[in-house]
């Protein structure tokens, strides 16, 4: 696409983008919204306003190296295992995004995954502590070991947790894993 349509255009922290200016697609989502008619749709019997934007809390994702992806996996329908493929060492990252209007800080806890999987912050010992920006985005560097009884191809499930700077527990984000 190369103009925003009719309406407003966001980047995936939920800011606006210039009207009008040229939007170029990519991996990142962009969120687009439009006038509903004067009284709303009608099955919506609320008066037309733009939509809430999601502000006022953490969110975590994480992230591999596209080599670490499974081959066959796009669809959802090969056979187990569905995790990401890891080595005996591997590095990945928690990506944590803030959308508040104001900065926090947030201590991300690293996983006990058991059965021989230990997980490690690039940050030292104990849980990161980060600061992030207001509609911002910060990263956290693990290296995820696997023992050498791991068993290959069994499924396990990998889950970051955090709390922010007012004690608010972050959802938490889950990926599965597996020895490749």
């Amino acid at each position: 696409m190369d103009r925003c349509p009719a309406g407003t255009a966001y980047d995936i922290m939920g800011r606006r983008l210039p009207a009008g200016q040229p939007v170029t697609a990519s991996r990142d989502p962009l969120y687009f919204t439009s006038a509903a008619p004067p009284g709303g749709l009608p099955s919506d019997p609320r008066p037309a306003e733009a939509p809430a934007l999601p502000r006022g809390h953490i969110v975590l994702a994480q992230r591999f190296p596209a080599r670490n992806g499974a081959p066959g996996k796009q669809d959802g329908d090969a056979p187990p295992p569905h995790g990401y493929r890891l080595g005996r060492r591997t590095r990945m990252t928690v990506d944590v995004y803030n959308f508040d209007d104001t900065a926090h800080r947030v201590t991300v806890s690293a996983p006990k995954v058991g059965g021989g999987w230990t997980v490690r912050s690039d940050r030292g010992q104990g849980h990161p502590c980060i600061r992030v920006p207001a509609g911002g985005r910060a990263v956290v560097n693990f290296t995820i070991v696997a023992g050498s009884s791991v068993p290959r191809r069994i499924d396990r499930q990998l889950a970051f947790r955090a709390t922010a700077d007012d004690h608010a527990e972050v959802p938490a984000t889950v990926a599965l894993i597996h020895r490749g």
